[in-house]
């Protein structure tokens, strides 16, 4: 394939996406500042004149109404180095935009597969580095403060991000290796939202393979009870971390501590009580912390609908809920179907982790709506084509 200034810009800021290369880290704010923000930042204004393709809907209509909750709210309560998530959150949006109407779907399907590449090529190195300590980067038991993961969300993160990029190549001869690679790297790094999504990912690749939609439903419905009582068994015999981590026990005890998913849960409820309506983006655990009394390590509460309660308010929420159901439930094809499927993956696992600001997330939420706006745009103009052949059909006649 012929490289051209879109495809090398698309493959850049995709590739940076997922391979997140770290420039520097705030303690204060908890937060990296990473290449593909310098990318954000400067790619828009490459592709000023394609502001034309951004259209009203539900994704335009929450970036807008969370922008101007995180303005209001910061004459209160102030703001800090994360309220800038939203600029992030509004160019990645853009850019998916851009690219979704710039590609068609041969490129995009070459362009995941060399991005697959980029993640191969960077666990290969990564992996050569830390040779000698690899229980560092793989055993939850071990510390890696200091480990480079592919995501600077750490291990949990890097797990996730190749389930989810396995769904990009769905239909493709990658898509095993990459699906081969996220449950190996789910299973060895104990995480289990990686876990859960390379099961969706290969349970979808089974679907899509079908004779008939029964019968590979209750055969993967059927193989997965079987593999879920046989683990069961085993790890009460056995030992097996991989199980223990499904285990919510340890969340309880967690919580009794004062720290994990639970803990950040009860306390951005009490900030709740307080709030409905807005903390504004990047205000949310500062708050919780202040109201609390608790100190967290953590940014963000690990489950994205409370995140936009929390900062967004109310209003935000309800169209993010409206963008998911508008995603949900319109048809796609294509690459689209791909995009489709990423999204609601990343949204099912939001339950349990990411911020909710992710620029991978909003990228390819631009990235399907400028596709649903190119298929529109072919029905109507085969509509067009039909009407115009009606005539010339009924003279002949």
């Amino acid at each position: 394939m012929k490289i051209n200034k879109t495809r090398a810009a698309a493959v850049t800021l995709m590739a940076m996406l997922f391979v997140q290369v770290p420039l520097t880290h705030s303690t204060a704010s908890k937060s990296h500042v990473n290449v593909y923000h310098l990318l954000l930042l400067l790619m828009p204004v490459l592709y000023f004149p394609a502001l034309r393709y951004l259209k009203l809907n539900p994704a335009t209509a929450f970036i807008a109404t969370l922008a101007a909750t995180s303005l209001g709210a910061a004459a209160v309560y102030g703001g800090g180095m994360r309220s800038t998530l939203v600029v992030f959150v509004a160019a990645s949006y853009f850019l998916g935009t851009v690219f979704g109407r710039k590609l068609p779907d041969l490129d995009l399907r070459r362009i995941f597969v060399w991005i697959l590449g980029c993640c191969i090529v960077f666990i290969l190195v990564r992996d050569a580095v830390y040779a000698g300590q690899l229980g560092a980067v793989y055993a939850r038991t071990e510390g890696a403060s200091s480990i480079l993961y592919m995501s600077t969300g750490g291990r949990n993160i890097e797990a996730s991000l190749l389930a989810l990029l396995s769904i990009l190549l769905l239909g493709t001869r990658a898509y095993p290796i990459a699906a081969g690679i996220a449950f190996l790297t789910s299973a060895t790094m104990l995480s289990r939202a990686g876990l859960v999504g390379a099961a969706v990912s290969i349970g979808i690749a089974a679907y899509r393979a079908r004779k008939t939609s029964s019968y590979y439903f209750y055969s993967f419905i059927g193989v997965a009870m079987i593999v879920l009582v046989a683990g069961l068994v085993v790890s009460s015999v056995v030992d097996i971390p991989v199980l223990d981590r499904f285990n919510l026990q340890a969340e309880t005890q967690l919580e009794h501590k004062n720290v994990g998913r639970l803990a950040l849960w009860n306390s951005a409820t009490l900030a709740l009580e307080h709030n409905l309506f807005g903390y504004g983006v990047g205000n949310g655990v500062p708050l919780m912390e202040e109201i609390s009394g608790l100190t967290f390590v953590e940014n963000n509460v690990h489950n994205i609908y409370l995140q936009f309660l929390l900062e967004g308010g109310i209003q935000s929420l309800l169209l993010f809920l409206l963008m998911v159901a508008h995603i949900l439930l319109r048809p796609a094809e294509g690459k689209q179907r791909n995009i489709k499927a990423f999204l609601l993956l990343y949204l099912m696992l939001a339950f349990i982790e990411f911020s909710g600001y992710e620029a991978y997330f909003w990228f390819f939420v631009g990235m399907f709506y400028a596709r649903e706006d190119v298929r529109r745009a072919r029905l109507r103009q085969a509509a067009r084509t039909r009407r115009e052949a009606l005539p010339t059909v009924a003279h002949h006649a």
